[in-house]
């Protein structure tokens, strides 16, 4: 009773002066343990053979699904294979101007066991409507590469690697940020791009290379080894969509990730374990907000 009491009365502001400088205590020493335990460095986590297997098989899975869904003529976008009510839901935030996103499920078959030792997947989707642009005109701006950093806010540098047909290799540097943890990465990146129809095109990229950087910006700046550093993303993999319609273009992103997986010593570091799990959907509406902003202003 003594504590439900003292959480009652600071709340209220009715409290006799012990109470307030019990509270006031317990504040500073939350404080002081929240800056101390930030400043703990975070554990290294490597990438192990088991990890990376799970992660190729739940990969089979992912290709196999989105394969399945591309194959029907009578449907195309991930919202086709929604329930009435989900279709409504995602029509009605598209239509507001708004970015609709959603963890993906039913990518491991029904009654297959499956798990990521010593790691997470996150599996995110989200779609937005382009309004009054042709679909011609998005897939030009997505393919220069050598101009992203700057429309995006995650891609500091940018640059196209080499082009073949509609295979594309490219260099993103990205800074992935959230309270009080950054994450700087060299990655390399490869995108093959499929036309259905006119007004049908679906792409698949994937980071051949992810290397997270120490002492990002400074003169001692070093890559550290890929699968051995601070486990936020080791492996990334995404499946857009884009379908040109009356009042524009419906684009939808679909984007796997694979981490470290978030033992107690973790979190006990505050922020840590939001970030590993809020950061791939934050990175994903992110992208399509830039995509939208630059259509609308140009």
């Amino acid at each position: 009773m003594k504590n439900g009491f003292s959480e009652i009365a600071c709340r209220s502001g009715n409290v006799p002066d012990t109470l307030v400088g019990r509270c006031s205590l317990c504040l500073v020493f939350s404080v002081i343990l929240a800056l101390l335990l930030s400043a703990l460095p975070l554990p290294a986590a490597e990438l192990q053979a088991k990890t990376a297997q799970a992660w190729e098989q739940y990969l089979r899975y992912a290709d196999q699904k989105v394969e399945r869904e591309l194959a029907l003529k009578d449907r195309f976008l991930i919202a086709d294979y929604l329930a009435p009510k989900e279709q409504a839901e995602v029509r009605r935030k598209l239509q507001a101007g708004q970015i609709f996103s959603d963890k993906v499920r039913g990518v491991v078959p029904s009654g297959t066991s499956f798990s990521v030792p010593d790691g997470e997947i996150h599996h995110w989707w989200g779609a937005i409507l382009l309004p009054n642009i042709q679909l011609s005109d998005l897939l030009a701006f997505l393919k220069d590469y050598d101009h992203h950093a700057g429309r995006f806010e995650d891609v500091q540098n940018s640059r196209l690697i080499s082009k073949q047909d509609d295979y594309y290799r490219f260099y993103f540097r990205l800074k992935h940020s959230q309270a009080i943890i950054t994450a700087y990465y060299n990655t390399e990146q490869e995108c093959q791009y499929k036309t259905w129809d006119a007004n049908h095109v679906s792409s698949r990229s994937n980071a051949y290379k992810i290397a997270e950087l120490e002492n990002a910006d400074t003169p001692t700046e070093t890559e550290k080894p890929p699968g051995n550093d601070r486990g936020f993303m080791w492996k990334l993999v995404s499946w857009w969509r884009f379908e040109q319609v009356d009042k524009g273009v419906i684009v939808e992103l679909e984007s796997a990730s694979l981490s470290r997986d978030i033992p107690l010593v973790v979190k006990l570091i505050p922020g840590v374990s939001d970030y590993i799990r809020s950061t791939p959907r934050k990175t994903l509406e992110s992208i399509l907000t830039s995509i939208r902003d630059h259509t609308a202003a140009h």
